[in-house]
């Protein structure tokens, strides 16, 4: 199932080789522009507590070549890993409207609730 993130579509794409769930926005046509939103429940082992980890990124691209960088080259990312947010010093106002409104669209999704309610990772 996708999930959508201020009107952008992240498709379930599968597992990583250490069990992540992967989603990808590709709006901005380029592999290097993709946007990716993982997720992984580690269930609670012995004495250890149940872990959740959620990770978006929001790479910004070029959009036409320049006489300093070619189109597609990226120019700044921002992040969102497990709490954690990294906001692009030269980031303008408008991504980072975009970016908080991902990640306030993404707490409120169904499947992000479930992570924490039934400790159950999401999948396709």
């Amino acid at each position: 199932m996708a999930i959508t993130l201020n009107s952008k579509t992240y498709n379930f794409v599968g597992y990583d080789r250490n069990g992540v769930s992967v989603y990808q926005e590709t709006s901005a046509g380029v592999p290097t522009g993709f946007s990716y939103l993982t997720c992984r429940v580690f269930p609670a082992s012995g004495k250890e507590p149940a872990k959740v980890r959620w990770r978006l990124t929001m790479p910004v691209v070029a959009a036409a070549d320049t006489e300093f960088v070619p189109a597609g080259t990226v120019l700044r990312t921002y992040e969102y890993d497990e709490g954690r947010v990294n906001i692009a010093a030269n980031g303008t106002s408008a991504e980072r409207t975009d970016f908080s409104a991902r990640i306030i669209s993404l707490v409120s999704t169904a499947q992000y609730i479930a992570t924490y309610t039934t400790l159950v990772q999401p999948s396709s």
